[in-house]
């Protein structure tokens, strides 16, 4: 039996009928089809007439679009004047405009994607590089999925409505965290915990503890009542590395001696304890070397469908590639951060990117970063909610330095809450990789809300 190929004649004509009982309906039409959409020829001659009159503010009636349509010799083409008068009769209700805008829609992407699949098989013949095949295919379809139907605008009236219900659900929150807990103090006083939609840059120069304060972040989340899960990308190092100072920083064992296997009795127990705990977490790890901002994001969307994400963790952006591999790196990062951002709010879900800081720090007397020092592109810092800076005096001035073994942390960006540009502090156990509250590091009374 022949398949037909998706197509609803009837939606088709209750799109374009509409326009006859209601004027402001053009726009709507304008603004959600193109003429592509429409499958009956017929109807993409009518609809591309009403678009002329429309551009030309004349009103759309019988009359003015037949006369259109006689004027460029379509009236024809268009089904005839019997044809046009009866559109009217396929409109049920005005009301039902959108549904019926979305069924002509769906079924134009349908097309589309049936036509992209059959593009795709013919490539997949000619292709001798599988890598280069899968990108171009998911390309192909992402690009179409990207025009699947918006929503409309949204009053003020009704988001104000969300804002004050989600006000009142953390009123009798005693921690005063309302995304998912970092395990720091007062970092979670600046941003309330890790947010949805939101994209964090952990920033530093190398040996600044980043990729072990990503991790305890990570694993603090992980700990969380209701085993929140976390996939942790490592571009830098592989999850064995990881993982090991993961349990170094669990059971408070120095990393080195974990690597050589040289551990005392209590140290082995400390570490079987440690190993216990971590194995009942949701952490997944991909260091499979990924190192395109698409693969990262096709991977992301799996867990998400599978209700399997709610953090990602990148270490790090700068060794991520993006999809036009001719551009500048300063377009490249441009494209990986704004991607990282979609991610974010595509998957409601927070995202923590790790990135490495230019020498320029070096240079300077004063080596406390700025947002100036971010690397290769100041896109980061456009796309990001939330930009922490790292630091260690004990790393700069060994011998006379008054806070050793801490870590200056710096908000110098929070989207939706004060910064801190004074920093605050944590204990920092280098050898065990771990990060912990410092006790009297508080947040400033007179937080920064610029």
């Amino acid at each position: 039996m022949d398949r037909i190929t998706p197509h609803n004649i009837e939606a088709e004509q209750s799109v374009l009928g509409s326009v006859f009982v209601d004027q402001g309906a053009m726009k709507t039409l304008v603004d959600k089809l193109n003429l592509d959409d429409f499958y009956k020829n017929q109807h993409k001659v009518i609809f591309a007439a009403m678009i002329e009159l429309f551009q030309d503010d004349i009103d759309i009636d019988y009359t003015t679009l037949s006369n259109k349509l006689d004027s460029k010799d379509l009236l024809n083409d268009a089904g005839g004047i019997d044809y046009i008068l009866g559109l009217i009769n396929y409109v049920p209700s005005i009301v039902n405009l959108v549904n019926y805008i979305n069924i002509v829609k769906d079924k134009s992407i349908t097309r589309r994607i049936m036509e992209a699949c059959r593009v795709i098989i013919e490539k997949g013949f000619e292709t001798d590089n599988a890598i280069d095949f899968v990108d171009s295919s998911e390309k192909i379809i992402f690009d179409i999925a990207k025009e699947r139907r918006t929503t409309d605008f949204v009053r003020i009236g009704e988001v104000a409505e969300q804002v004050i219900s989600k006000t009142e659900s953390t009123k009798d929150n005693q921690g005063k965290i309302t995304g998912l807990d970092t395990g720091f103090e007062v970092l979670n006083e600046y941003i309330l915990g890790l947010q949805p939609s939101e994209l964090m840059i952990i920033a530093a120069r190398p040996s600044m503890g980043k990729s072990a304060f990503a991790l305890n972040i990570a694993t603090n989340v992980a700990k969380m009542k209701d085993k929140p899960y976390v996939a942790f990308f490592s571009l830098e190092m592989g999850s064995d590395q990881l993982v090991s100072r993961m349990l170094a920083a669990e059971s408070r064992v120095h990393g080195n001696k974990i690597r050589t296997g040289h551990l005392s009795n209590t140290e082995w127990r400390q570490l079987s304890f440690a190993q216990e705990i971590l194995s009942k977490l949701n952490i997944v790890f991909d260091d499979s070397g990924t190192v395109k901002i698409n693969d990262l994001r096709q991977k992301c969307r799996k867990l998400k469908q599978e209700k399997r994400l709610d953090l990602v963790v990148v270490d790090y952006l700068q060794l991520l590639s993006g999809s036009n591999p001719g551009v500048n790196r300063v377009q490249e990062v441009s494209e990986i951060s704004r991607t990282l951002k979609e991610m974010a709010r595509e998957m409601k879900i927070p995202v923590i990117a790790l990135s490495q800081l230019s020498r320029n720090v070096e240079r300077r007397d004063d080596r406390k970063p700025v947002m100036a020092d971010l690397r290769d592109s100041g896109s980061i810092e456009q796309d990001a909610d939330i930009i922490l800076f790292l630091y260690r005096d004990d790393y700069y001035n060994p011998k006379t330095t008054d806070r050793p073994n801490q870590v200056d942390i710096y908000i110098s960006k929070n989207r939706q809450g004060a910064t801190n540009t004074d920093g605050f502090r944590l204990s920092f156990n280098k050898p065990c990789s771990y990060f912990e509250n410092l006790h009297g590091s508080a947040v400033d009374e007179d937080l920064d809300l610029d």
